[in-house]
């Protein structure tokens, strides 16, 4: 039961005259506002408390966004490093050799498949 039903229990009390005496009367009118007032604000915070988990959830997926985009950059970066000392035969042939192996895979990560060659192969040199 909460604040409200409460008050409409109270509210028949008082109507049907089970309460007769008229400072009790004025004391469960005083509890019955009080109760209400107590029942708004509850609500109105439950309604903060969910915006304040929906703004925490969207913090949450821009950061992971950020994340996964100084990730790439990072690969832009390396990329362009070893780009610089590996030959373009090196690279077409690192990248066959990535495409093979992903065709036994799947597609999603070849990006990072090639990166990996990439990178060996510049360790190599």
């Amino acid at each position: 039961m909460n604040a409200n039903e409460f008050i409409d229990e109270l509210w028949v009390c008082l109507e049907s005259s089970i309460i007769r005496d008229s400072d009790t009367r004025d004391l469960i009118m005083e509890a019955a506002t009080m109760l209400r007032n107590l029942q708004d604000r509850i609500e109105r915070q439950a309604g903060e408390y969910e915006s304040l988990v929906r703004i925490k959830e969207n913090l949450q997926a821009e950061k992971e966004a950020l994340k996964k985009e100084a990730a790439l950059q990072r690969l832009s970066d390396f990329t362009q490093e070893a780009a610089k000392t590996l030959t373009d035969e090196e690279i077409k042939q690192v990248m066959v050799s990535a495409i093979e192996e992903q065709s036994r895979q799947s597609y999603k990560d070849i990006f990072q498949v090639f990166a990996r060659a990439i990178l060996r192969k510049a360790q190599e040199k």
